[in-house]
């Protein structure tokens, strides 16, 4: 960093003020100004070695988010390598304190994710480098055989079971409609047949 200060230093007025307007566009245009978050990672690890070396990998659900949605506080499903102590919530930070940011901050979702963490100072932090991932049904395949899915996790899928209670007005109305024209028309058979004298 220090020998890139001393060409800054030397600019001063005009020039320093057309820099400083050029590295703003390109930093708003997405340009070589603008680090991208694959530039600040090293590597990221697979997920498959994720799980496997992974300081705290744990399933959970992001119950509510705060920062900018950088810090989750997520309840805790599943406890797979070195969550064993974990509570039933835990909080999460994907980045700094408010009023400050990096690259690769991490931006969560209130959903359900595969956690691939570390302990940090109270917290459990992660970022961008990470491979904490949002749960799919293929991730299962991870799954360490001493843990079983948790309660709302049916074969790691989404439910796919029909909520029929918004429907039971509508079924109530559909079968007092179909009770009034079965009513209706006997009504009117009854009225056109003739008396029993004229039989």
């Amino acid at each position: 960093m220090g020998a890139c200060r001393g060409p800054w230093k030397r600019l001063t007025g005009a020039p320093a003020r057309i820099v400083a307007a050029l590295a703003l566009t390109m930093a708003m245009l997405g340009g070589p100004a603008a680090p991208s978050v694959a530039a600040s990672c090293a590597t990221t690890p697979s997920i498959d070695e994720a799980v496997l070396l992974g300081d705290v990998v744990f399933v959970g659900t992001v119950l509510r988010t705060e920062n900018g949605g950088r810090w989750a506080t997520v309840r805790v499903e599943e406890r797979w390598s070195g969550a064993r102590s974990l509570g039933d919530t835990v909080d999460v930070h994907g980045g700094p304190e408010p009023g400050s940011a990096t690259s690769i901050d991490r931006i969560y979702a209130t959903t359900r994710y595969l956690f691939v963490v570390h302990h940090g100072d109270g917290v459990l932090e992660d970022d961008q480098c990470t491979a904490t991932t949002r749960w799919t049904p293929d991730l299962a395949r991870l799954r360490p055989i001493d843990v079983s899915p948790a309660a709302d996790v049916v074969a790691n899928t989404a439910s796919t079971q029909i909520n029929l209670e918004p429907l039971l007005p509508v079924v109530a109305l559909v079968g007092a409609l179909v009770i009034a024209v079965i009513a209706y028309v006997f009504i009117l058979r009854a009225r056109q047949r003739p008396p029993d004298w004229m039989r």
